[in-house]
């Protein structure tokens, strides 16, 4: 009796479940950015919502909440009903934080991951009037001047991470400067307000290709297509220095198996639609192909990496 009691309550789940995702989405779906407008994260979650608009048929709205390297936001969807409208969009530092400082969740238990946008590479870059030209310069001006500051996205995102990497192997007394977003980063490096910067290629690619920034070195395994002439950290005599920057989606634990499938099956083809493809190929950057299962070890292994860098480069909470 007990048995047939909790196969029948299985099986009005499981109903319950695909009845759920087959009206979905009934209503309008919120995007939860965790960065500001202007940055990699915001630009492709809009291009993104746009597309799922127009097949899905209704209004996906693209909600920015900064701060806290994401934490903002992250808190905010977690504690939002699991039931697919109220997604999360954030970078890598969604895998970094629980390395970083105490958090009030499990993040690997409090999400269940959804789909990948796109991976992109993390450049140092140095304002172009400066007159440093390469790595070996960038160097030389930073041991005669005692320190240098350099600006990222925020504490805690990958951007920081691979400055505080390179501060620990170089022996470079490198300042970060934290921002809210790599909108505003970016626009304090072009305006010459900070010397020098970290950032993915998205957010820099418009920048770099008006001459306004350089590009010193890449934190990639190999040299990027788009900056052939741009050596990797590991060229240079550094290690371990293949830590990307990458958009990914989370939907709260306990949204429905069959509405995770259904967004991670539509976002893929949105991404794959050729003017977003030669959008994110146009940076510098990979579009993102994994099924859900695929996703998930994706994530996994993302924890596991960015704690050893960051065990490594002794960073710690701002």
């Amino acid at each position: 009796m007990k048995l047939r009691t909790f196969v029948i309550a299985g099986l009005v789940a499981l109903t319950a479940s695909i009845s759920q995702a087959s009206d979905y989405p009934a209503k309008p779906v919120t995007l939860v950015v965790a960065y500001a407008p202007g940055g990699m994260t915001d630009i492709l979650t809009r291009r993104i919502a746009a597309t799922l608009q127009v097949k899905l048929g209704k209004p996906f709205i693209v909600e920015n909440r900064a701060g806290a390297t994401g934490q903002i936001a992250t808190d905010y969807v977690r504690r939002q009903a699991p039931d697919g409208y109220t997604i999360l969009v954030g970078a890598t530092s969604h895998v970094i934080n629980p390395a970083m400082k105490p958090l009030p969740y499990e993040a690997r238990t409090a999400f269940a991951p959804v789909a990948l946008l796109a991976m992109s590479p993390n450049f140092l870059l140095v304002n172009a009037n400066k007159g440093i030209k390469s790595f070996a310069q960038f160097q030389a001006h930073a041991k005669a001047e005692g320190s240098v500051s350099y600006g990222s996205a925020g504490a805690g995102g990958a951007p920081h991470i691979v400055g505080e990497l390179l501060r620990k192997q170089s022996g470079l007394s490198l300042v970060h400067l934290s921002y809210r977003g790599a909108g505003p980063a970016m626009a304090d490096l072009v305006a010459g307000q900070v010397p020098f910067g970290i950032s993915e290629s998205v957010t820099a690619n418009a920048y770099l290709e008006a001459g306004k920034i350089l590009p010193l070195a890449v934190a990639s395994a190999k040299r990027q297509a788009r900056y052939p002439d741009v050596p990797t950290l590991n060229e240079l005599g550094f290690r371990d220095f293949d830590l990307s920057t990458w958009v990914g989606v989370y939907a709260p634990a306990g949204t429905p198996q069959p509405i995770l499938e259904l967004l991670n099956r539509e976002m893929r083809a949105a991404i794959a639609q050729t003017a977003t493809r030669d959008y994110i190929l146009s940076t510098g950057s990979e579009p993102g192909n994994l099924d859900l299962a695929q996703y998930r070890t994706f994530v996994d292994a993302e924890f596991a990496k960015w704690k050893a860098v960051i065990t490594e480069a002794d960073v710690k909470g701002e």
